[in-house]
């Protein structure tokens, strides 16, 4: 489906109906990364999935008006409000993803009632992260046939090297990739990522009866995890996973985990 916010199309999925969910990919990717990984653990009667692209990302299209972050989240905002206006809601984030759900949370508190982030970005700048060495696991020899393109930042991002995370990755990462502005993207990024952060990023305020489920990875060299870790120590309603062989994208290396993991979330919700 498509709709226009703030003169941008928008493009988006939904399912079910009830309490609204929205779900945020990563920088790069697209709708299905989530649509994949989570939609069949709700229920159709309770909850109304959204799973939007990102301007500049899968079907979305780019605009000049989005030159930082902070319009990004205006737009996010912004459909947010044109969907399901001022009704609470659940959020669902990967990385970048995850950033634009901690602004959420800043300027709408507790309307976020809980949310469940994999390896969020707590840092906008690259250069104040503080990453991880990432050390491959090499479990047995992948034969590549299809995206030769995307298997050194596969290799690049990823802990266990299998037949079955390299198809995992094809599957939720490599269509996102393949889709994104990469000009529009770029642009975000100029200037050192000095615009891909946000203005209130040192003092970003969740509500005090948000819960979130934050899962964390030990060998992310794209986010790293103890930035994270200082970030939500000062929170009283966060539990963090963190695990020890998964890199930046821990669904591909702990596919079940993960999505045993957001079982829990959901049913507990």
């Amino acid at each position: 489906m498509k709709i226009n916010i703030k003169n941008i199309e928008i493009n988006y999925q939904e399912a079910g109906r009830g309490k609204p969910v929205y779900f945020i990919h990563g920088n790069g990717l697209e709708l299905n990364s989530h649509y994949l990984l989570y939609d069949d653990l709700f229920d159709d009667a309770m909850y109304r999935r959204i799973y939007m692209d990102l301007p500049g990302m899968g079907e979305s299209e780019a605009a000049q008006s989005i030159a930082t972050t902070n319009d990004m989240l205006d737009v996010i905002m912004a459909f947010i409000d044109t969907l399901t206006p001022k009704q609470d809601i659940i959020l669902f984030g990967h990385s970048y993803g995850a950033y634009m759900c901690l602004g959420l949370m800043d300027r709408w508190k507790n309307r976020i009632t809980d949310a469940f982030l994999t390896c969020p970005v707590v840092e906008g700048q690259f250069k104040a992260r503080t990453r991880e060495k990432l050390v491959p696991v090499i479990n047995e020899k992948i034969h590549v046939k299809d995206n030769q393109d995307y298997y050194d930042e596969y290799t690049d991002t990823t802990v266990v090297i299998s037949e079955d995370t390299w198809r995992r990755y094809q599957e939720l990462i490599v269509p996102g990739i393949k889709k994104a502005d990469k000009a529009f993207m770029k642009a975000l990024r100029r200037d050192e990522s000095v615009y891909y952060q946000f203005r209130c990023e040192d003092v970003i305020d969740i509500g005090d009866r948000t819960k979130l489920q934050v899962i964390l990875s030990k060998q992310d060299n794209i986010v790293g995890y103890q930035d994270q870790l200082s970030f939500f120590n000062k929170e009283a309603n966060v539990s963090v996973t963190l695990l020890a062989n998964t890199g930046h994208n821990p669904m591909i290396e702990e596919y079940e985990l993960i999505r045993a993991i957001a079982g829990v979330f959901v049913n507990q919700l």
